[in-house]
């Protein structure tokens, strides 16, 4: 018999509502192993967020561990419980199991099939502010992508979407921005709005209307970034050998050799 424990998500802002409760039990195992046992009340969209936020949780842990995890139970309410919540309930009750605290500093997801699922959610609602992470050093930036670190995305009636980029893979996760803070020597990472000339400032207030998700080179396992498709014109962001992409209008060029833009859901729903 293993280690069971049941993690609550819970979480209610005059934007937004999340729930999700997810039991699983740990128990050793010679390899690291995932399996989804639950089939009340999860549909087959929770059973795979609960499989890829379980597989997150032992990635990100350390130090690393062999065990299984079993998922035995996925609780969500029709109302409250959107993209991601499965996913990252179960990312915590798998660590509460483990007795780890903030394994990583954020839960975040790139499957192309959660992202699309995400995209469905959030289209048709206004961008009504962006969030900015920035590196600076003796009062100085470098121009737009080159100092950008993360950003988040205020859409109307919803949390805030984080955006994180890690190699080719590119992650969302349903966080609020973080603190500014200094690095002494190293300089500072200043957290604000989104300013002109920088390209997201051009998409706050615009309406986004239509979005499809961008893989890379591993073919279609992780998102490495997303063309937004606005009422003002497309956003392209996406990341790309640990270096942000971003445009306005069409891929860029130089990267679309490396990437696979996907259909459009409007597209894809027809």
């Amino acid at each position: 018999m293993g280690v069971v424990t049941t993690f609550r998500l819970r979480r209610q802002t005059s934007r937004s509502s999340r729930f999700a409760e997810v039991t699983v039990e740990v128990s050793p195992s010679s390899t690291p192993e995932v399996e989804v046992t639950t089939t009340a009340g999860a549909n087959a969209e929770h059973r795979r967020e609960a499989d890829l936020g379980a597989r997150w949780a032992l990635r990100h842990n350390s130090p690393a561990v062999k065990v299984k995890v079993t998922v035995t139970s996925v609780v969500t309410t029709e109302i409250d419980t959107g993209t991601g919540d499965v996913y990252e309930a179960t990312t915590h009750a798998v660590w509460q199991a483990l007795g780890v605290e903030h394994s990583a500093s954020y839960v975040g997801f790139s499957d192309p099939l959660m992202v699309t699922s995400w995209l469905n959610d959030i289209a048709g609602r206004q961008l009504d502010a962006v969030t900015e992470a920035r590196y600076w050093y003796e009062g100085r930036r470098e121009p737009d992508a080159a100092s950008l670190l993360h950003a988040w995305l205020h859409f109307e009636r919803a949390e805030p979407i984080g955006l994180h980029g890690r190699g080719d893979e590119f992650l969302l996760d349903r966080e609020d921005p973080y603190l500014s803070y200094e690095m002494g020597d190293d300089g500072e990472t200043r957290v604000g709005p989104a300013f002109p000339p920088d390209v997201l400032s051009g998409f706050v207030g615009a309406m986004l209307t239509d979005g499809a998700v961008i893989t890379g080179s591993d073919g279609e396992l992780t998102c490495t970034g997303l063309v937004l498709r606005f009422d003002v014109g497309d956003l392209v962001i996406g990341t790309l050998g640990d270096e942000w992409v971003l445009a306005a209008g069409p891929v860029p060029a130089a990267v679309a050799p490396c990437w696979t833009v996907h259909p459009f859901i409007r597209d894809a729903a027809r």
